[in-house]
């Protein structure tokens, strides 16, 4: 298995995540290359077995960062796969990723809504709710500060910063890919 490879960006880093780690390697060629290669390619320009390769690239498809065709060799009578990178699946997965991501968040605010306020410690900044800090005599947990009361946490502002800042994303992406 090759080395750890660090992402250079958010979507490098979404790939690590979803395909593993590896599947960085052939990203990055097939991105470079921006043409068709086929898995014997692959494995010969980035040094990686066969099997390792092929594995690698059946990830990246089932997450649709990559597409192939399929063309029978005439002489062996086998199928050889030329295997791209598939942009506008890309965007698709992303944006469906998105709303699940927006979902999820607007679950967790409506879930925060309830809450009369939290208490936080001014010194480290970190929030407690008030069953948390009567656990610690109001006091934190990290810093051993008194903790101090406010209606409305940072979490929560956070939460709808982000919430707003995702639907607007949604709703340019939306309209670029789909023209809705």
């Amino acid at each position: 298995m090759p080395e750890n490879v660090v992402p250079n960006d958010p979507l490098e880093e979404f790939i690590s995540k979803m395909a593993t780690n590896p599947s960085l390697l052939i990203f990055r060629f097939l991105a470079k290359e921006n043409s068709e290669a086929t898995e014997d390619t692959l494995s010969e320009k980035l040094g990686m077995s066969k099997n390792l390769v092929r594995k690698l690239l059946y990830k990246l498809h089932d997450i649709n960062v990559v597409v192939y065709r399929r063309v029978r060799d005439e002489e062996t009578n086998y199928y050889i796969y030329y295997w791209k990178i598939n942009w506008e699946g890309l965007a698709a997965t992303l944006l469906e990723r998105k709303k699940e991501v927006l979902k999820k968040l607007k679950e967790k605010a409506a879930s925060e809504e309830g809450k009369v306020g939290i208490y936080y410690c001014k010194k480290c900044g970190r929030e407690y709710t008030f069953d948390e800090a009567l656990e610690n005599d109001f006091r934190c947990k990290i810093c051993n500060e008194p903790l101090e009361f406010t209606q409305k946490g940072k979490y929560e502002e956070f939460l709808q910063k982000y919430i707003k800042k995702l639907e607007e994303e949604i709703k340019i992406e939306s309209e670029r890919n789909y023209g809705s």
